[in-house]
């Protein structure tokens, strides 16, 4: 049909969404350059911009572009049923839509991409706005957890061996029990979908020119970069002002408990610091050291864990989020994620303490 062809047209109210974006971006921009002439006004030169700001910033947006790219393909090419297929058995059970089976096998290779392919989605009238939010909350578990378990098993194991292996446990576990949550809920929250008797309907020449596919990515790319780069400029600014250093040292301060030693609070300020390697690293010297039994050294790590995980999300995912969703849907999301992750982990820690006591 024609409607597999194209791509509909966007959702009402765009004009008042654009102005507020603009408004946002302002307030952002505006805010970014008061912090960074208070505090330091040097890190707008060059020398200091090109490889704190400007680089990583262009890197984001490239894989941002990348994934939009992916998300508008997968749309107009009419290729959501095909990469649904891996997962349809758990879509259904989770009475989700073949888009956002989609988008939950896309999370196993590219979050960015999923979280493109959500919101085209959603925008095109293909999943309903609530239906977006608890598909992305059902990515961010065990698709984000195994997309990168091979550069964090191989970080993490060679240093710490046996407490590494069940901190990655009790992180994995905690992911499928957000996954497997989350489908349940859906599976009382929505109505059964006819996935089979969609598919056979199908049409066979689903096609979409290379034109529409640019000239779609072109007016999205250019609402990301509106709203991404000045809030990338802002958590630039708030960063080398302190403020992410000053949350670190005062988190640290309250996460420390009977149960760990004085020993461990390295432990817990390293993992929570900008580089996670440093953190692995001082671990596995305090382990070496018998300074830390392996339950403690779990147990400091988890904390360090929840204490790094609302930081980074500020720093790193906040930037992309609101250009893909917008802030008004993305940050909440953010939030509502990181609240999950967080309280699993808790839950699985505490069953791990108890079964190790």
């Amino acid at each position: 049909m024609s409607q597999a062809t194209t791509f509909p047209t966007s959702r009402k109210r765009k004009p008042k969404r654009s102005a507020k974006a603009l408004i946002i971006a302002a307030l952002c921009s505006l805010t970014a350059l008061a912090v960074i002439l208070t505090n330091d006004p040097s890190l707008l030169s060059w020398g200091k911009a090109w490889p704190g700001l400007i680089r990583p910033l262009l890197r984001m947006l490239c894989f941002l572009g990348i994934g939009l790219v992916v998300g508008i393909a997968v749309e107009g090419m009419g290729w959501a049923p095909l990469l649904a297929t891996l997962v349809r058995p758990v879509m259904r059970f989770g009475n989700l839509k073949d888009e956002s089976g989609a988008a939950f096998t896309t999370a196993f290779f590219s979050g960015t991409a999923a979280n493109t392919m959500l919101m085209t989605f959603w925008k095109e009238n293909k999943i309903s706005l609530q239906e977006m939010k608890l598909s992305y909350l059902i990515n961010t578990g065990l698709p984000v957890f195994l997309l990168h378990l091979p550069t964090t098993f191989f970080i993490i194991v060679p240093m710490t061996r046996t407490a590494g292996i069940i901190y990655l446990s009790l992180n994995g576990l905690a992911a499928l029990i957000r996954t497997i949550g989350l489908l349940i809920w859906t599976r009382i929250t929505f109505a059964p979908h006819k996935t089979d008797n969609e598919i056979t309907d199908q049409p066979a020449n689903r096609k979409t020119s290379a034109a529409k596919i640019l000239s779609a990515f072109r007016r999205r790319f250019t609402r990301i970069c509106t709203v991404t780069a000045p809030v990338y400029f802002l958590i630039y600014a708030l960063n080398q002002a302190g403020m992410f250093e000053y949350l670190r040292t005062s988190a640290a301060g309250w996460v420390t408990s009977a149960y760990l030693p004085v020993e461990a609070v390295s432990v817990v300020v390293f993992a929570v610091a900008a580089e996670f390697t440093t953190g692995i690293a001082a671990a596995g010297a305090l382990l070496d050291g018998g300074s830390l039994t392996t339950t403690q050294l779990v147990l400091a790590l988890v904390l360090g864990t929840i204490v790094a995980t609302p930081i980074r999300a500020l720093r790193h995912q906040l930037p992309s989020q609101t250009g893909v969703f917008t802030f008004k849907i993305g940050f909440p999301m953010l939030l509502m994620s990181q609240l999950l992750r967080i309280s699993s982990l808790i839950c699985v820690t505490i069953l791990y303490l108890w079964i190790a006591s």
